[in-house]
């Protein structure tokens, strides 16, 4: 198993964040519970397939909300080719088995050296895979170490959660963040959990969302969010007709609006209306109902070193605008060109060549006469360095001509190998046309 630049900075006791917990006296040993709780549980199978069901098993419920959790936590905070993602609290590496299938960098650590050992087996490349052991309360990560943070279900496992934010807030770069995805209200008085307390002495909490919100800020994020759209929801349906009433609510204009409101303010008084013309109030409290106990029950928090944006996930965007280039050559000589490439997006570009991709290059299409696409991968160029939002870069090159004499398109894009092309992102791409000679 890898090992990473350690130093370790304690942080002190703070307010609790949690509720439902044992008391003091009882969670002294969770820790070593904890490292020792795959062998007692006998859990191995589950674990090495996790989140699908070991033959003979039935773990659909739970499987689906895993793969809930893992989905959500990637459209909250999503990740990049270039990020250096902390598995935290990973057990047996479920999580970073399915990053790295997705070909992202991870490092996974857990408490437990059973959890990971085990978790190394399932890894698609384990002889590239970061595994560490260590404690959340004090990671063993140089400060400043990681772009992003998965905690799936395993914070409320922690005695000293504040202490631990501190530290994941610690070892996140400047531009960092973290999502925690955590049972909430009455977790530790379900039965599962009474049963894993008492059975293997291991600590199971319950994650308040003002507390925890507010324990983030403390350890220093700069920017705190709870997602409440991250589930599916059966609670919440619409029939045909509801829906039609949303809709038409939705695209009606402010004044009238405005005119609805004040008759359905008079139909209100007499209690009349609920099921048709005070549809819009009776939803809109249904609504928030529903996402509030679905909030509370299994809440998705992202915390970030910097400011959220509300725009969406960030994006690759780019302008190209070509300066030179020559209207003829000959068949199988260099064409000199010029161009400026301009990022436009919300991600810099990374410029040093990885294997696994996700670095950018200047891409040349070559398409015919009609501009029909002959070949897309004809022609690639390294940028002269990386590129932040805003900024731009001048590349002159060159590429080889078509073989052929006749009339040619020459297509400049930007790529993010292993990525996208950014034209299929709505980017802007440079033309230019060429004849080629005998």
């Amino acid at each position: 198993m890898g090992s990473f630049p350690t130093r370790s900075v304690p942080r002190p006791r703070a307010e609790s964040t949690i509720a439902a917990m044992p008391p003091p006296s009882s969670r002294a040993d969770t820790k070593a519970h904890e490292k020792d709780y795959l062998r007692r549980a006998a859990a191995g199978e589950w674990e090495r397939l996790k989140p699908f069901s070991p033959p003979g098993t039935d773990t659909l419920a739970e499987s689906a909300s895993l793969m809930l959790d893992f989905a959500a936590a990637l459209v909250h905070l999503p990740p990049s080719a270039s990020d250096l993602i902390l598995d935290l609290g990973a057990g047996a590496c479920w999580c970073s088995d399915w990053l790295q299938r997705l070909n992202l960098r991870t490092v996974a650590v857990d408490i437990s050296w059973d959890m990971l050992r085990l978790g190394r087996t399932r890894l698609p490349a384990p002889e590239r895979a970061w595994l560490t052991t260590g404690d959340l309360e004090a990671l063993p990560f140089a400060t400043g170490s990681f772009d992003k943070a998965y905690c799936l279900s395993a914070i409320h496992h922690i005695p000293n959660i504040d202490r631990a934010l501190g530290e994941i807030h610690r070892v996140l770069t400047p531009q960092g963040a973290a999502l925690f995805s955590e049972p909430g209200v009455g977790h530790a008085g379900k039965p599962g959990s009474v049963a894993a307390m008492r059975d293997f002495g291991v600590l199971e909490q319950d994650i308040i969302v003002s507390r925890f919100m507010e324990s983030c800020r403390r350890a220093g994020f700069a920017d705190v969010r709870i997602r409440p759209l991250s589930y599916a929801n059966a609670a919440l349906d619409l029939t045909a007709g509801q829906w039609e009433t949303w809709r038409q609510l939705a695209a009606s204009k402010r004044p009238t609006r405005a005119l609805r409101k004040i008759w359905r303010g008079m139909l209100e008084l007499v209690g009349a209306g609920k099921k048709d013309v005070l549809f819009e109030e009776a939803f809109a409290m249904s609504l928030v109902r529903v996402l509030r106990h679905a909030m509370e029950d299994h809440p998705v928090i992202v915390a970030s070193n910097t400011a959220l944006g509300t725009g969406g996930a960030p994006t690759y965007r780019s302008r190209v605008e070509l300066i030179e280039a020559p209207g003829a050559v000959r068949a199988g000589d260099a064409i000199r060109i010029r161009a400026r490439a301009t990022n436009a997006g919300s991600l810099a570009w990374e410029t040093r060549e990885r294997a696994e991709g996700g670095y950018v290059r200047l891409g040349v299409q070559l398409l015919d006469a009609e501009r029909r696409l002959v070949s897309k991968d004809y022609h690639r160029e390294f940028l002269a360095g990386p590129v932040s939002p805003g900024g731009a870069v001048d590349c002159e090159f060159r590429c080889p001509a078509p073989s052929s004499p006749g009339e040619y398109h020459l297509k400049l894009d930007v790529v993010v190998e292993g990525v996208t092309w950014m034209e299929v992102e709505g980017s802007e791409v440079a033309v230019a046309r060429i004849r080629v000679d005998r």
